[in-house]
């Protein structure tokens, strides 16, 4: 199983390898449920989106799965009830996409309250570093919100990074604003691996 022409690993089109060859999945009834099965499988955090008509483009090969229906705690998308493998030839134009949220927590650390500091993302069992330049005042106003922390107050150039190797997340978060959590808001993979500083925030608490 794989996300295909996304923004990372973690969103795009859905793809099944069956008898060595990869194709898609058709969109009959594709769920939230069917896009929470995917995002666990492949340890990307919880689905935000399951979509339809092809978004992230058509595939190539054969239509492997058909009216997937799951429960959203299968351990693979094919242990979901489905018409079997290669049951049903579906036009590439109703392949399936899935946006997840590609980590699983955030937190403030190393700041005065519980509300302030560094962010970090958790990503598999790794918490990453979040870059100053990743992230505006929106996206600071909806990381206190989903954290109850109140109000974004500042945003700040924390730590500089230098020759750290630590590991970086690698998406520009684009919130609107009203968004419930930092994984609903729109991303962008930013392909630069340069990363100044880390992104401290200050939430009222």
């Amino acid at each position: 199983l794989r996300l295909s022409n996304g923004t990372g690993p973690c969103s795009g089109r859905v793809e099944v390898k069956h008898e060595e060859q990869w194709g898609t999945v058709c969109d009959g009834d594709w769920t939230i449920q069917d896009a929470e099965v995917v995002c666990k499988q492949l340890r990307c955090g919880s689905a935000v989106q399951a979509l339809n008509r092809a978004p992230f483009g058509e595939g190539s090969g054969p239509t492997w799965l058909y009216r997937v229906d799951c429960r959203g705690d299968e351990y693979t998308l094919w242990n979901c009830s489905h018409t079997g493998w290669g049951a049903f030839t579906c036009p590439h134009y109703f392949d399936t996409g899935v946006i997840c949220s590609g980590f699983s927590g955030l937190h403030l650390t190393g700041g005065d309250t519980a509300c302030s500091g560094h962010l970090k993302v958790k990503q598999e069992e790794t918490w990453v570093t979040v870059c100053f330049s990743h992230i505006d005042f929106k996206t600071a106003s909806v990381i206190c919100n989903e954290l109850q922390c109140g109000q974004a107050v500042d945003i700040l150039r924390g730590t500089h990074f230098g020759d750290r190797h630590e590991p970086i997340w690698q998406e520009e978060f684009h919130c609107v604003g009203y968004e419930t959590h930092l994984a609903h808001c729109p991303r962008m993979l930013h392909h630069s691996k340069t990363c100044s500083h880390d992104a401290t925030v200050v939430c009222s608490g």
